[in-house]
């Protein structure tokens, strides 16, 4: 029999010698190496702590020493998504599922806080569609909460699946007492229900408060921010209950407040030196207390008819130390305000957003905002965010001279962005004031395309608007630059400025 080479048989019959390289690296495959199973627990439990909770929990299979490494997690989620199998369609369960699923997740819930050590947990994360009929089993988890000693919690009971009579969960908070719990710091609360006790003293230990379409009202409120407590961060969103914010003054440690989309609340009142505000709602009478402290405001509004108008009129003249503030609001006429300006000394940032809307016929002219830069000496950075939702005319030399505000060096402003520059005569007019007027500018940044280009209908035919914009911006404006600042970018991705703005998170 011929045997060919390669052949297994050949293979068993070859010799190799003791000094053999095959040899060799035979011998060094055969050194014990490194393995995952030899590292210490806390090295594993921190790894484990990265999976997701399914897949941590499988971990457990792997030998008695992985039985119980998964438990020790600092931040343990529980929601749909971690628990059960039928999360990409959550939204589409029958009424029968609702209830199949709703009894599966406290199973799994009781199940994992069970079986966990509660050493060294950071936050626990509790999100489902839950309502009061299930307060027996939100309870044992909030004592649990309680127990394990954890910094954080929150607890997202959504209305979705609910029908408009549910009850909502009333949140335990003579729990939440001094004495028997002073490790939470982070609370975030949503679709529940908060009734303090008569005798309740308030948060003494949590630095951030979060209240999302809580029902509450406006006397509940004041007992929860009783006398002593150490809040920092205050966020409250959605509340229909709520008609009047106050904030008193010994919450003196808070930083940033935040109040969104509540349908029904009619004013604001800050008799504490918060430095940040942002608000998003109706025009409603801001009251702080004299002098204020207001550093950051941020505030969005559906509507309003001159955006100068409200910097002039509507902001509260206790306002000494804003330094930085952002407008959002829809325009639909103009109006003048530029007599009834005011002076802002300390304002070094201004952000507007603004959206156009005063059809049939352009009221609003939009070089009247030159006049901000005599109103704020000391500003650093401008932006301006367009979108035009009126009929476009793209400036040529035909329509007229360009028009001028009265010289009005400045001698800060260094970084200037406009967004929604469409080409306009007035936006053209706008930009070549700032640009002859500014002194120590550094750059001119000109985007013809707005920030939401969906916002713009599509008979206004947004892309021939960003043709409109560069053409004009190269023609008549780059030609004016004699210091290298203007630049014309067609495409880009604006950051959000939430946090930026605010520095807070």
């Amino acid at each position: 029999m011929v045997i060919g080479y390669g052949s297994p048989v050949s293979d068993r019959k070859r010799k190799f010698s003791p000094g053999s390289p095959h040899i060799a690296s035979a011998k060094r495959s055969k050194k014990p190496g490194l393995r995952i199973g030899g590292l210490p627990t806390d090295i594993l439990s921190s790894i484990t702590s990265k999976l997701p909770l399914k897949e941590a929990a499988r971990t457990s299979i792997l030998s008695s020493q992985w039985r119980r490494i998964w438990l020790c997690r600092p931040n343990i989620d529980l929601s749909y998504h971690t628990l059960l199998s039928q999360s990409d369609d959550a939204r589409r369960w029958t009424t029968r599922r609702n209830i199949l699923n709703r009894l599966k997740f406290i199973k799994s819930v009781g199940e994992v806080l069970q079986q966990h050590e509660g050493l060294g947990t950071e936050s626990i994360r509790i999100s489902f569609h839950l309502c009061d009929r299930y307060a027996d089993h939100m309870d044992k988890w909030m004592k649990y909460t309680i127990a394990s000693k954890a910094k954080g919690l929150i607890l997202e009971l959504l209305s979705v699946n609910f029908g408009p009579t549910i009850v909502r969960y009333n949140f335990p908070l003579q729990m939440l007492d001094t004495k028997k719990n002073s490790s939470l710091r982070r609370l975030r609360l949503h679709f529940v229900s908060l009734c303090p006790p008569a005798d309740f003293r308030g948060f003494q230990n949590l630095t951030r408060l979060c209240l999302q379409d809580v029902s509450i009202t406006n006397e509940d409120l004041q007992r929860l921010l009783s006398e002593g407590n150490h809040l920092e961060c205050f966020r409250i969103a959605c509340c229909e209950t709520l008609t009047s914010l106050k904030i008193p003054h010994y919450v003196n440690r808070l930083k940033f407040l935040l109040v969104l989309s509540c349908p029904l609340l009619q004013d604001i009142s800050l008799d504490c030196d918060v430095p940040a505000l942002h608000y998003r709602g109706p025009l409603i009478p801001l009251k702080l207390a004299a002098p204020s402290k207001l550093t950051n405001l941020w505030i969005m509004l559906p509507s309003c008819h001159s955006a100068l108008g409200f910097i002039s009129s509507e902001l509260p003249t206790t306002i000494r130390h804003l330094e930085k503030l952002r407008l959002c609001c829809s325009q639909f006429e103009g109006t003048d305000v530029v007599s009834r300006l005011r002076s802002f000394l300390s304002l070094r940032q201004l952000i507007l957003d603004l959206t156009i809307t005063d059809l049939p016929r352009r009221t609003i002219d939009i070089l009247d905002l030159g006049y901000l830069l005599e109103a704020a000496p000391f500003m650093e950075k401008l932006e301006l965010h367009m979108v035009m939702r009126c009929l476009h005319k793209r400036y040529r030399p035909e329509d007229g001279e360009l028009r001028s505000l009265p010289s009005c060096p400045h001698s800060h402003l260094s970084l200037v962005t406009i967004t929604g520059f469409i080409g306009e005569k007035d936006q053209l007019e706008l930009a070549l004031h700032i640009l002859r007027n500014a002194m120590v500018l550094k750059a001119l940044k000109i985007y013809p395309r707005p920030c939401a280009v969906d916002s713009v209908p599509a008979r206004l035919r947004p892309e021939e608007r960003i043709a409109d914009g560069r053409s004009v911006a190269l023609e008549f404006l780059a030609k004016s630059d004699h210091r290298n600042v203007v630049e014309v970018i067609a495409a880009f991705n604006l950051p959000c400025l939430i946090e930026s703005t605010f520095g807070y998170r």
